[in-house]
């Protein structure tokens, strides 16, 4: 399997800025997945996302489009009440152009099974993502949390966190290697902030699926610009199957 470089992409205006269309067109050789940030919209509606997307296919359909929403309880900038974060990946899972969606595994647990049979219905993607800005835990609980989160039927699994000590990253990555040789799902793992790099730039190494970068500021501690994985994951291809 050949580990896809993802762009992450976080908008703040109704529609993407001229400099925002141009890398993205400069750098579209350099990722095969693009994720458009939601959270960071002024007013996260559908009508501004479909406007977003209309965008973006116009600009290019080199690659597939995940779409977003990153809540503050998970990192991000979004604050929409349960309900309507809800109701918006509901929305999302009806849209044109949009291939995939992220669903946030600790948030909403009642009704995450309901959004993901939505996404599916809608022929997207779905990437069930948890994210621990404060440590690394332990392995069996990384472990146990990819099984938990391919219960939910997911078709990608994500995990992000925070390590303190080459010990974490090592942790991380062994969860990460068991998870893709045990699950059928596809599945991913990071280390974030500059100690756990490796994890970005050798993810195909580790059996992960995909690999997040940025092509402006970096949305997620750690990230590394599109152009810089596009050079540096091939070092590892001699890992992927």
């Amino acid at each position: 399997m050949k580990t896809k470089i993802v762009a992450s992409l976080m908008p703040t205006h109704s529609s993407l800025t001229e400099s925002e269309l141009q890398h993205v067109t400069r750098y579209v050789d350099d990722f095969d997945i693009l994720e458009l940030r939601i959270d960071a919209l002024t007013h996260c509606e559908i009508a501004t996302v479909r406007q977003i997307v209309q965008q973006l296919i116009e600009c290019s359909t080199a690659f597939e489009l995940l779409v977003t929403y990153r809540t503050s309880d998970q990192g991000g900038q979004g604050r929409l009440s349960q309900d309507d974060y809800l109701q918006l990946l509901r929305d999302l899972a009806t849209l044109e152009h949009i291939d995939m969606i992220d669903i946030e595994w600790a948030q909403y647990q009642d009704n995450r099974r309901q959004i993901v049979e939505a996404i599916h219905q809608g022929g997207k993607i779905s990437i069930a993502s948890y994210h621990n800005f404060n440590e690394t835990p332990q392995i069996e609980v990384l472990k146990k949390t990819y099984y938990h989160m391919a219960q939910l039927g997911a078709n990608h699994l994500k995990i992000a966190v925070m390590p303190h000590s080459q010990q974490d990253v090592l942790t991380l990555l062994q969860a990460l290697t068991e998870a893709s040789e045990a699950l059928p799902q596809w599945v991913t793992g990071i280390a974030m902030g500059q100690l756990g790099r490796i994890s970005r730039t050798a993810q195909n190494a580790f059996g992960g699926a995909l690999s997040y970068g940025a092509l402006f500021d970096n949305v997620a501690p750690g990230q590394l610009h599109v152009h810089t994985l596009a050079e540096v994951l091939p070092l590892y291809s001699i890992f992927e199957s």
